[in-house]
């Protein structure tokens, strides 16, 4: 059975190995290093399955009427499992209680041919996200997307 719950400190070394499973999308020296201060430091939500972390996402506020998904995995043996997409609804649930007016993730842009984040931008759109703008913050190798969805 799942739950979703807070995520705390103590959840950080599963974190990091949800994280471990999926290189393709964490390949990044700089990235795993951000993810892993993330889960150590940001607030987020823990998707487990019989007790067993198997998915997190972490938000931090950009600005009072936003919040933004900074890092978001689900380990590799649970893609598909309804875990992101559950991870999402108690994020939303709880800024829609807190205000909040709009919830912002990046991720590489389609400008990039990969087939990994195609996945992860189609995941996006069917739970309500919209593509906004391209962003050159992670250099030209790796084009931003933002997309948006209201709370």
């Amino acid at each position: 059975m799942m739950r979703i719950r807070p995520l705390v400190p103590a959840d950080a070394p599963r974190c990091d190995a949800i994280v471990a499973s999926l290189p393709h999308w964490f390949g990044d020296p700089t990235g795993l290093r951000e993810c892993h201060e993330a889960v150590r430091s940001q607030p987020g939500y823990v998707a487990e399955i019989d007790g067993e972390p198997v998915g997190f996402l972490t938000v931090t506020r950009p600005r009072d009427a936003a919040a933004e998904i900074s890092w978001m995995a689900v380990h590799a043996d649970h893609r598909g499992s309804g875990c992101g997409r559950a991870l999402i609804d108690a994020l939303i649930d709880d800024l829609h209680d807190d205000g909040t007016s709009f919830l912002l993730v990046k991720t590489l842009s389609d400008r990039h041919p990969d087939p990994g984040y195609a996945e992860t931008r189609a995941f996006y759109r069917a739970v309500g996200f919209v593509p906004v703008t391209d962003l050159d913050i992670w250099g030209p190798q790796n084009p931003a997307l933002l997309l948006i969805r209201s709370v």
